[in-house]
């Protein structure tokens, strides 16, 4: 199983954290999601699949769910 880190601005709440996790979860190969939120700074991502997933995906996924960019 591969397991990545991102870290993500514009999460405020537990309903932000669902939201990215309901979309990250439609990606192929996309097993598990962890999300960490922190209103006033960049929030944590953890994503865990059969495969790696690349910064567009998890991006496009995360922009799909609501205003949550991946930072740089």
């Amino acid at each position: 199983m591969s397991e990545q880190s991102w870290q993500v601005t514009g999460l405020t709440c537990d309903h932000c954290a669902q939201s990215i996790t309901k979309n990250l979860l439609t990606l192929a190969g996309m097993e598990k999601v962890t999300v960490e939120v922190h209103p006033d700074s960049l929030s944590s991502v953890k994503t865990f699949g059969t495969r790696e997933f690349n910064s567009d995906e998890i991006g496009f996924a995360m922009r799909e769910a609501g205003r949550y960019i991946l930072a740089k």
